[in-house]
């Protein structure tokens, strides 16, 4: 568990892991509504090098955004899908080896998930800007995520 003591750290911290993440990755971001997704999403593509302003794509589901050789980022939110329908999103199609997707509430699609993803809990604190940050590897004790989280967090 780390903490950041405001968004700049937030997006810092993000763009760093940006910079390590191989296409193919998953990424799932939880937390209660304000918690630091959003921030977190906005400097991992900022460290992906997109230049675009990166919102929560809360109504639209998804977001992709373009990258180099034919490579993207997607941005999922998938608060929508608390009633229901993440059956109607083809996830097979955004997620493979030209991607890097990163899923806001995660858990209302946990269904569609792939076995191995790195999973990241915001709890903010008393400071308003202040956040609780955990990280997790979901999946094999042996995938590389795990030792990419390692060289993330050192």
């Amino acid at each position: 568990m780390l903490t950041v003591s405001n968004k700049n750290e937030t997006q810092a911290l993000a763009a760093k892991l940006a910079k390590l993440l191989p296409l193919g990755s998953v990424v799932t971001l939880e937390g209660n509504l304000g918690s630091g997704k959003t921030t977190f999403a906005q400097g991992f593509a900022k460290g992906l090098g997109i230049q675009r302003a990166v919102k929560s794509p809360t109504y639209t589901i998804v977001r992709e955004y373009p990258l180099d050789d034919s490579a993207s980022f997607v941005h999922i939110d998938a608060y929508r899908l608390e009633e229901g329908g993440a059956d109607t999103v083809d996830f097979d199609y955004l997620m493979h080896d030209k991607t890097i997707v990163m899923i806001e509430w995660a858990r209302f699609m946990a269904d569609f998930l792939p076995e191995n993803y790195i999973q990241i809990n915001f709890t903010p604190l008393e400071d308003d800007q202040a956040r609780s940050i955990q990280v997790e590897v979901i999946g094999s004790v042996d995938h590389p995520y795990h030792q990419i989280v390692k060289q993330w967090l050192n």
